[in-house]
Order: C-alpha cells, then structure tokens, then sequence
C-alpha cells in the first residue's frame, strides 16, 4: 500500500534536514509495511531550504523535493498530493509539532479500520498539548464558530496532521479552493458535509519555536481571515458547491 507523507514547507532552513530524517528514521522502524514516501512542497522559500532538501534527496531516494511557485500551505499540500500517485495520503507541519508517534494510528485508521479521513485532535481524551493560552482561547473560539455554523462534530478540524483516501482525494480535493491555512478546515468540512467517515485520533502537540525560526502565523490576521472563510464556504455549502 502506497502511502505519501506532503510536508509543505516555506524557510525552513533552521529545521527541514533535521526533521525529513527523524521522519524517515521513524518511517523505516514503524511504517515499514507501507511503501512510503515524502513529497516536500517547498513554497518558494527564498532561504536555502530548496538545496538543503535537494541534497537529502539525492541520498535518501524516498524523499521528494517539490517546488510550488504560489504560496501557502493549502496550494503545497494539495500539489504534491495531486501530482503524486497513492493509496494513502497524509500530512503533516514541517515543524512536526505533533509526535511522530501519532502516525502509525493516523494510518491505521485508513488502512485497517476503513476510514475516509484520520486527523490528529488536540481535543482528544487522550492528547498532550502544549501551546499558550492565547492560542488556547482562540482555538476553543473556532471550535465553536465551526460548530454553530457547520454543525461540525470534528472537534479540531484546523490541526495540521491528516490523513485521506483515494476517495476523498477524488471526490474533495477538487472542492477545496483554500490556498492557505484554512485548508485544513475546509478539507474536513467538506468531507463531513458530504457523509465521508472521519476518526479523530490523540496525538501529542508541543508548539515549536526554534532559534532563529520565525513563527508563520500572524495570530489576529489569521483568525479574520477564518472568519470570512467560513462565511464563504457556509455559502457555496448552501448553493451545493
């Protein structure tokens, strides 16, 4: 079974060689029953990230570099699933804020237990999540937002570590018109919409902030933008796409 692993990835010089091997590592011990890969989608970074990642994949033949001219985290991930060929396809932030250790489950819960989608929830029981309360309060008022509007049951719909079958890649990735952050939402809005079968999975989140890595995620922009996003899309839900 063909899994493949996007991460996107835009200046991540300080981070990418360093997290594509303890990926691979991991990926060689635990998902050796998979025949892996992983595609990073480099958004054009203007850093060294692109020979970093050239160089790792010319000595480890299952890591991919990808350029995406257009910017943002939806436009990456959606690119290097659609231009590449799998049963399975997954992934994750290049600053791998949730434990690999979540990533066997992630997958099983396609492969095994049938799901259509399998995404990690920083609300599960069973999660470890560290993050500010800033970030804290905010997301607990998307999860809200989400729910009064989409009536949506999946509790942490924006958490960048995913999985999807072959049929949500056929039938929602096309759907999906987010080029940015709102991906992930979007993704699992859609899906629930439309009767696919998701699982919510524990993972162990822990907010990344490297030396001399700037954090992508402008807070209070960001959070304006969601709202209109989730105002467009209850629209086009509305008009049927």
């Amino acid at each position: 079974m063909k899994l493949l692993i996007a991460i996107p990835a835009y200046n991540e010089e300080k981070i990418i060689q360093k997290n594509i091997m303890e990926i691979c590592r991991f990926c060689i011990s635990h998902m050796a029953q998979y025949d892996w890969s992983i595609v990073v989608a480099d958004n054009n970074s203007t850093d060294l990230t692109q020979s970093i990642v050239k160089r790792v994949s010319q000595k480890l033949p299952r890591v991919i570099y990808m350029m995406v001219s257009q910017k943002g985290k939806g436009i990456a991930v959606r690119s290097a699933w659609l231009k590449n060929d799998a049963d399975i396809y997954c992934f994750m932030d290049a600053d791998l804020a949730v434990d690999l250790e979540a990533l066997p489950r992630l997958i099983a819960a396609i492969a095994d237990e049938h799901y259509d989608i399998a995404c990690g929830s920083r609300y599960h029981k069973e999660s470890r999540v560290k993050r500010t309360r800033l970030r804290k309060i905010i997301s607990l008022g998307y999860r809200l937002i989400l729910k009064i509007v989409f009536h949506l049951r999946v509790k942490d719909a924006p958490c960048g570590f995913k999985a999807i079958n072959r049929k949500v890649w056929k039938e929602v990735l096309p759907k999906i018109k987010s080029n940015e952050w709102f991906f992930d939402s979007e993704l699992i809005i859609i899906a629930e919409h439309y009767g696919f079968r998701i699982k919510e999975i524990p993972v162990a989140w822990e907010e990344k902030n490297e030396k001399g890595r700037k954090s992508r995620v402008n807070i209070l922009p960001l959070s304006i933008e969601y709202i209109k996003k989730v105002l467009e899309l209850k629209k086009r839900l509305s008009n049927k796409i």
